[in-house]
């Protein structure tokens, strides 16, 4: 890493580097710190949040190069996959992050339950977005914006229940019983 926090020219940003300078943009912006200039020439995540008003992930996130995508009630619509699917295969961002928050006036809102849901949409509506989870190329990371505390909450996706095997009983073998 430089001095800037960007990795070495070259590297390939992985989606965990990626959180982390947002995570840090936003403490800077939490702290009143001055935002950092863009340090490459490729947005460091695309960030789908609502289109509400609410502060612009440029700014909650300190300054950090964000692809921005806005919609309404973090709907999920052609527009909205197309233009994630761009920022994923032609600008090879490492991170989308779904960006909710809390005061949302939009019917259906765009709290931690609709960030889950667009989270699950995205994925499941856009192959080449699941692809790119799958394979490690992206992350996806969901937040929420609480105006009140100027703060970021992590959204954690819910995860499906655990999948049942099915074991096949075997008949007792003769070592088995005579360890009884």
């Amino acid at each position: 890493m430089d001095a800037t926090g960007s990795p070495p020219q070259g590297w390939q940003t992985s989606p965990s580097f990626a959180l982390a300078r947002l995570r840090a943009g936003h403490h800077r912006f939490r702290v009143g710190g001055a935002p950092v200039p863009p340090a490459g020439a490729a947005p460091v995540a695309a960030v789908l949040s609502c289109a509400d008003p609410q502060p612009e992930a440029v700014t909650v996130f300190g300054g950090a190069d964000v692809y921005a995508v806005r919609t309404a009630g973090l709907q999920v619509g052609p527009a909205v996959l197309g233009s994630l699917e761009y920022a994923v295969e032609h600008l090879g961002v490492p991170l989308l992050v779904v960006l909710g928050h809390a005061t949302c006036a939009l019917p259906g809102g765009s709290g931690p339950d609709r960030v889950r849901a667009t989270l699950a949409a995205l994925r499941r509506r856009s192959p080449l977005l699941d692809q790119a989870v799958r394979s490690g190329r992206c992350g996806i990371h969901g937040m929420v914006w609480h105006d009140a505390d100027r703060l970021l909450n992590e959204v954690r996706p819910v995860l499906p229940p655990p999948t049942r095997r099915v074991c096949r009983l075997r008949p007792p073998t003769n070592a088995s019983t005579r360890s009884r």
